[in-house]
């Protein structure tokens, strides 16, 4: 392998087996959402490997993001979720992209640009049923009638987002439910009839089927991570994405010795040591620091010492023949154990969406695949 000591796999035939593992939860439309480069597993492999399990829609945080697509993809639907500038609403309607739209503004700069360039554009209506981020309240009603009278604009869709979709109490996500279906109702009731609703992200579909209506935007159990410590054990996913590294140099170092910077370990008898090329630049976080465990020959080592920029130190006494050039698992199986980003983010006190979201772009992507 001619890339660095520190690489990532990821396994499409994984990602392939959780989205049918997930499609059996909802006999919805699935729209995948691959912000944030995929969470962090590459996008367009991502997208390449679920076009052709059947998906025709897609789900970004960014108009940046949705172009990256649609230069390869052009034929795909591509919606982004998140906020779209006013100055950004060309681009938009000439690559056919969906846009989620939150104040009257954005609908009349919208329109604008598609009057302009003689085209009909689809559009969501964004909801706030109690996130409290982006979103028209139940008491903008009219701003969302004026909306469906511009030209150019198709009211495609209306969506909202669960705040507590996660845990095992759903009562305020179905708060959240009952006030995003009075608005459509009242809309409907005035003569604005939306084809496309859609609320359940990848708890909700697995735990909340009243939500799932017309479409539902599965993401991080996509990857193969539970939404939380209370939902999606049973559904059998597999992270998709493991993170690997090669040891870079092996000693020993006598009692009383201590390594990296700030001197924060220090040794309590004769250590081996194991040098690993990856650190915080990598997106493997410094708080892991004389706490966090890697896999070497498929038993646990600790890291110890600080996590520096590009370097990683760890305990390897009671692993015989530790060598130059072994293989050290950061994240994912060898042997009977396995390192999850839901453990690695508990040791630091985050979830598993930074842990990955965060390894960074210098760790190339190994892309592995048993259906080719």
């Amino acid at each position: 392998m001619g890339l660095r000591q520190v690489w990532a796999e990821v396994n499409l035939q994984t990602l392939r087996e959780n989205f049918f593992k997930l499609q059996a939860y909802t006999r919805s439309e699935m729209m995948p959402i691959v912000k944030a480069d995929a969470y962090g597993h590459g996008v367009i492999p991502v997208v390449k490997t679920l076009q052709a399990c059947g998906v025709k829609r897609f789900g970004v945080a960014l108009l940046q993001e949705a172009l990256e697509i649609k230069a390869v993809y052009p034929e795909l639907t591509v919606m982004v979720i998140g906020a779209t500038e006013l100055e950004q609403m060309d681009d938009l309607v000439k690559e056919e992209i969906i846009p989620t739209i939150f104040h009257l503004s954005q609908a009349q700069a919208l329109s604008e640009a598609a009057v302009k360039q003689n085209k009909t554009v689809r559009l969501h209506i964004k909801l706030d049923t109690g996130m409290n981020r982006i979103g028209f309240h139940e008491e903008d009603f009219a701003e969302i009638m004026k909306i469906s009278a511009l030209p150019k604009l198709f009211v495609e869709g209306i969506f909202t987002h669960f705040a507590t979709s996660d845990i095992r109490d759903l009562s305020f996500a179905r708060d959240q439910l009952k006030r995003f279906q009075a608005v459509y109702d009242n809309l409907k009731a005035a003569g604005l009839t939306i084809p496309i609703r859609h609320a359940a992200n990848s708890a909700a579909i697995i735990q909340f089927p009243e939500s799932h209506f017309e479409l539902v935007r599965p993401g991080i159990s996509l990857y193969g991570l539970t939404p939380s410590a209370q939902i999606g054990g049973n559904v059998g996913l597999e992270p998709v994405m493991s993170w690997k590294a090669k040891v870079s140099q092996v000693k020993s170092i006598k009692t009383g010795e201590t390594v990296s910077y700030g001197r924060t370990f220090q040794a309590a008898y004769p250590t081996r040591i194991a040098t690993i090329p990856v650190g915080y630049a990598d997106g493997l976080r410094r708080a892991l620091s004389n706490q966090g465990e890697m896999l070497v020959q498929g038993a646990r080592s600790t890291m110890i010492g600080r996590v520096c920029m590009d370097q990683t130190l760890l305990e390897v006494t009671k692993i015989p023949g530790v060598q130059v050039g072994d293989v050290v698992t950061i994240l994912g199986k060898d042997g009977y154990d396995q390192i999850t980003a839901t453990e690695m983010a508990e040791w630091i006190g985050t979830i598993s969406y930074e842990v990955v979201c965060g390894i960074s772009r210098r760790v190339p992507r190994v892309y592995l695949d048993d259906a080719e």
